[in-house]
């Protein structure tokens, strides 16, 4: 019995030690920064799927910016690259009828037309970051599975 105590012991120090090693690369990883396939600290897009108001078999979809990391939140700002922003430029150019390329590159047009949309949202710091605020005011356009556009919602 002895033994086993110690060897609990010691494992829970291995991982909290673990654990602390995580949180201190979650730390100094910025979210939604271009990084490496796989890296999970980035935003990435999560697909959500719908049935179309008018019909009861047709599912629609929208990709919505996430971040895989639990507890943290997707941050796109200049410079940032990748799925996550892509779903922000569909946003942008179906939503808030943006004239923005999606081609997944956060850039000045892609940053003037966040810009534009959270101040037409109101109520947001027009910031041009899509973070907490913005990703729950925003609306995301939905799409038929030939890939039409739908709607926002």
């Amino acid at each position: 019995m002895h033994i086993s105590i110690r060897r609990a012991i010691r494992t829970a120090g291995t991982v909290v030690t673990a654990t602390v090693a995580l949180l201190g690369a979650a730390a100094t990883a910025a979210p939604g920064a271009s990084a490496a396939v796989g890296d999970p600290y980035t935003c990435d897009t999560l697909a959500i799927a719908s049935t179309a108001s008018h019909s009861q078999s047709m599912d629609v979809q929208a990709w919505i910016p996430y971040s895989n990391t639990l507890g943290s939140q997707c941050t796109l700002r200049m410079n940032d690259q990748g799925g996550g922003v892509r779903a922000l430029q569909r946003s942008l150019r179906y939503c808030y009828q943006q004239n923005i390329a999606v081609d997944g590159s956060f850039g000045p047009a892609t940053f003037t037309a966040l810009k534009n949309a959270q101040a037409k949202i109101g109520g947001l710091a027009v910031d041009g970051v899509y973070g907490y605020y913005t990703g729950r005011a925003i609306k995301f356009p939905y799409f038929t599975p030939t890939g039409a556009f739908y709607m926002c919602r």
